[in-house]
C-alpha cells in the first residue's frame, strides 16, 4: 500500500528551473536527513531550485519519522511517499519518479556514498544535451577490494549481455529528462538494483546521449547485495539482454532502410542537379574554363537543393531537418563537387566536365549523409527513424564527496 505525504499540487518556482531529486530509503535512520540536507545545500548557490523526494521503502527503523520531520522543516521542496512494505531500491526510485514535476529529475541513494556535488553539473549537462542523461562512473572507489572487483565483474558482465557501451551501470548517481524519467521510467519491470541497468537500457532504446560524470564512490557500509544475490539476477539479465537486442536489430534494419532511402532521394537529386548542368553547359560552354564550369554546377546545385531538402526530411531522416544545419553540409558537399568539376574540367576539357560531375557527386555523397543523419540527430521534433546512442566522458575532474550536511 502506497502513502504519500506531505502532498502537494506542484511548486510554483517563478520561473526558476526545478530540478526533482528523488532519493530511495530503506533503513537509514541516521542518514536520511543528512543525505535531505546535503542536496538541499547543493543546490543552494545554482540558479535551480529542488524538490527533494525521499521514498521510504518499507523501513523498519525511524527512517519514515526522520524523513518527515525534515519534510515540515521544509515543506516547499522536500516531500516523502511512504511505502507500507519494503519493495527494493528499484521500485522506490520509479514510484518516486511519478511524484516528480522538475524539467530534470535525478537520483541518490541515501547513505551519500557518491558526491552529491555532482548534481547540479550533471543537471546542466542534461539540459545542455538536447537529448542526454547524465550518469556517475566511479574511476575511483573506496570501498574494499572484493566488493570493488566483485562490482566490476558484475557490470563487466552486464554490459557484453546488454552492449551498453557505458563503464559503469551501477553508480547510484543519475540524472535524466523530466518527462523521460516520468514516462520511460516509472513502468520498468525491475524491483532491485537491476534497475539501474534497466534505467540506462531504455535510455538507449530512446537514443538518449548518455553522459559520464567521473565521480569518487567512497565505503560508508558493507554493500548489502551479495555474490548470491547478484547471480540470482541471471534470468532477469537475459530477459533484458534479449528484449534490448530486438530493439538493436531493428535499429540496424532501420539504418539500412535510412541509406537506402538516401540513395534513392539522392538518384533523384544528382539527376535533377546533372539535367540542370547539362542544360548550362549546353547553352553555355564552358571550353576549358574551369571556373565557369565550376560556377555552372554551383547553379545547377541551386535548383537541385530545394529538391533535396524536401526529400531528405520527408522521406529519408522522417523528420524536418534544420535548414541552417541542412545548408552547412550541402555546402561541404557542393564544395566538393566544384572543386572536383573544375579540375577534371581543367585538366581534361570541357568533353569530361560531365565526368567531373558525376565524380564530385559520388565524393560529396558520403561525406553529406554523415553530416545530414547527425543533422537530423540534432533537430527537434520527434523522429520515426532511429539513430545509435553516443556515450561521452565529461571532460572534468573527477569529483569526491564532501562530508554530508548535518540534519
Amino acid at each position: 500500500m502506497l502513502q504519500y505525504t506531505n502532498a502537494y499540487p506542484g511548486i510554483d518556482t517563478d520561473d526558476t528551473p526545478l530540478v526533482s531529486i528523488v532519493i530511495p530509503a530503506h533503513n537509514e535512520a541516521g542518514r536520511i536527513g543528512s543525505a535531505v540536507e546535503s542536496v538541499r545545500h547543493a543546490f543552494s548557490n545554482t540558479r535551480r531550485t529542488v524538490e527533494i523526494i525521499v521514498v521510504d521503502d518499507g523501513s523498519t527503523d525511524s527512517t519514515r519519522d526522520e524523513a518527515m520531520e525534515i519534510a515540515l522543516q521544509h515543506p516547499e521542496a522536500v516531500h516523502v511517499v511512504a511505502l507500507a512494505t519494503n519493495h527494493g531500491k528499484g521500485f522506490a526510485i520509479r514510484t518516486g519518479f511519478a511524484y516528480t514535476h522538475g524539467d530534470l529529475v535525478g537520483f541518490i541513494d541515501a547513505d551519500m556514498e557518491y558526491p552529491v556535488a555532482a548534481l547540479p553539473l550533471m543537471a546542466d549537462m542534461v539540459a545542455c544535451a538536447n537529448n542526454g542523461c547524465a550518469i556517475a562512473s566511479r574511476v575511483v572507489d573506496g570501498r574494499t577490494t572484493w566488493e570493488k572487483y566483485t562490482s566490476v565483474a558484475a557490470h563487466k558482465l552486464a554490459s557484453l549481455a546488454l552492449q551498453l557501451p557505458v563503464k559503469d551501470t551501477q553508480a547510484g548517481l543519475k540524472m535524466f529528462p523530466g518527462e523521460f524519467a516520468r514516462t520511460a521510467l516509472t513502468d520498468g519491470r525491475e524491483d532491485g538494483w537491476l534497475y539501474d541497468i534497466e534505467t540506462l537500457l531504455r535510455a538507449s532504446d530512446h537514443h538518449l546521449g548518455i553522459i559520464e560524470v567521473p565521480v569518487m564512490q567512497k565505503s560508508v557500509r558493507r554493500r548489502r547485495a551479495n555474490l548470491w544475490a547478484m547471480l540470482a539476477c541471471g534470468p532477469s539479465l537475459l530477459r533484458m539482454a534479449w528484449a534490448h537486442g530486438q530493439i538493436l536489430r531493428r535499429d540496424r534494419a532501420g539504418e539500412v532502410g535510412q541509406v537506402a532511402r538516401f540513395g534513392l532521394v539522392g538518384i533523384v537529386n544528382s539527376l535533377t542537379d546533372v539535367a540542370a548542368y547539362w542544360a548550362l553547359i549546353r547553352l553555355w560552354s564552358p571550353n576549358n574554363n574551369g571556373i565557369q564550369a565550376g560556377a555552372e554546377s554551383l547553379l545547377a546545385w541551386f535548383f537541385a537543393s530545394i529538391v533535396g531538402y524536401a526529400l531528405h526530411s520527408r522521406y529519408t531522416f522522417r523528420r524536418r531537418l534544420s535548414a541552417s544545419g541542412f545548408y552547412v553540409v550541402t555546402s561541404m558537399g557542393v564544395a566538393i563537387q566544384v572543386v572536383t568539376t573544375g579540375l577534371i574540367t581543367q585538366w581534361m576539357g570541357s568533353a569530361d566536365a560531365l565526368w567531373g560531375k558525376l565524380l564530385g557527386i559520388a565524393l560529396a555523397s558520403m561525406v553529406t549523409y554523415f553530416g545530414y543523419r547527425l543533422v537530423a540527430r540534432n533537430s527537434k521534433g520527434q523522429a520515426k527513424g532511429r539513430s545509435r546512442t553516443s556515450v561521452t566522458k565529461a571532460n572534468i575532474p573527477t569529483i569526491f564527496p564532501e562530508e554530508p550536511s548535518k540534519a
